[in-house]
């Protein structure tokens, strides 16, 4: 294959990009003068050496020591509740909602409704050695977050009877957000007020 082709594959590999809409991006960078490629190349790289994934809520951070915490996981945000979301970008749209002021944890996406092995698409085990750390902090409810459609319905059942045994256990409460979300709706496109509904009405 050509490096066209090369490229465009690569692209479709990002959510939501058909070919068309790769081959768009090829050729939008062949036409860029060339120090704009080498601004993306140099940023791509950057990534790299810049970027961390914390080891206790799994969230891409900037890295800023050689520590592998992200600063909220170690600062002094409330330990008492635990905030589960499915990827980076819900987790930037609670942030900005201002309504929460715990601590989270990104489960890494959701699972297919017809998925035969769910374990291995989220961090269920993960979370779960994150709620038995948080009970000796004092954690006393997980809010799961999740998406209101097909597959946030799946995931957050599945997710809820899993940890059902342990939450007992321990005595975590485990619930879910209000559905200020309309059904459909993808936790990262929702504005602020209704993320803060959502929260306020969890069950």
């Amino acid at each position: 294959m050509s490096a066209i082709e090369n490229l465009s594959s690569s692209f479709m590999k990002f959510p939501g990009i058909g070919t068309r809409q790769a081959k768009r991006f090829v050729y939008f960078l062949l036409a860029q003068d060339p120090r704009f490629l080498e601004q993306i190349i140099h940023e791509i790289s950057e990534l790299q050496t810049t970027i961390a994934q914390c080891s206790s809520c799994f969230r891409f951070y900037p890295r800023q020591n050689s520590g592998n915490i992200c600063g909220i996981c170690a600062g002094d945000h409330d330990s008492a509740v635990l905030l589960v979301v499915e990827k980076d970008t819900d987790f930037e749209s609670v942030r900005r909602s201002g309504s929460y002021a715990g601590k989270y944890f990104i489960l890494g996406g959701a699972i297919p409704v017809l998925e035969p092995n769910p374990d291995s698409r989220i961090r269920i085990r993960e979370l779960m050695n994150r709620i038995k750390e948080g009970a000796k902090e004092g954690l006393s409810e997980v809010i799961l977050a999740l998406s209101a459609n097909p597959e946030g319905d799946f995931t957050r059942e599945y997710v809820a009877k899993t940890l059902t045994p342990l939450a007992k256990k321990l005595g975590i409460a485990v619930t879910a957000l209000g559905r200020g979300l309309s059904t459909g709706s993808e936790l990262e496109y929702s504005d602020s007020e209704t993320l803060k509904y959502a929260l306020k009405n969890r069950s």
